[in-house]
């Protein structure tokens, strides 16, 4: 095994930790350009089968951590990628939220608050735009599911299962 990359894994991870707001989900665009772009151990089509794969079992949206790292490092790597990324955010979490919770009506820390909103959701925009791009990049099919389902969801009541079940037929077929 490569301590090099153990090494890598750890670190980054932890310190991702420390800076990601609204969980990994938020955080996937950095965490496609450390392992695609600057260190070349996935290709952009690998990441979005791993996050598939990550997301299809039932648990937090944090497996794909666990997930990137078995396929780097096997075992030990799944287990300290997952550590890394959770030790840190939880530690602060624990000791820093009776302070915040001391100050909640405090006007800086509802501006705070109101700030991340957006932050956040932009951050949720920009996954689901990088792993579009990963799955979609080569299908004009797979795009117009993908933009399909994202209409559907943001205009209608419909539940999403029914954009995974026309999919799923569409992939059943061979036409995605």
């Amino acid at each position: 095994m490569n301590g090099s990359i153990l090494l890598s894994l750890v670190s980054y991870f932890a310190m991702l930790s420390l800076i990601s707001f609204g969980g990994v989900s938020a955080s996937l665009p950095d965490i496609h350009r450390f392992f695609v772009d600057q260190h070349h151990w996935l290709s952009s089509e690998e990441f979005t089968r791993l996050f598939g794969i990550a997301n299809a079992a039932p648990g937090p949206n944090m497996m794909v951590v666990g997930v990137l790292g078995y396929q780097m490092a096997g075992p030990l790597g799944a287990i300290l990628s997952f550590a890394a990324m959770a030790a840190p955010s939880s530690l602060f979490a624990y000791y820093v939220g009776g302070v915040w919770e001391r100050f909640r009506y405090r006007p800086w820390r509802i501006a705070i608050q109101a700030g991340l909103v957006p932050l956040t959701v932009g951050l949720l925009l920009a996954s689901g735009y990088v792993l579009t791009l990963a799955a979609d990049g080569h299908s004009w099919i797979a795009f117009g599911v993908t933009a399909a389902t994202i209409a559907m969801c943001m205009l209608t009541r419909v539940h999403p299962l029914w954009s995974l079940g026309v999919a799923a037929l569409l992939g059943a077929a061979g036409w995605v």
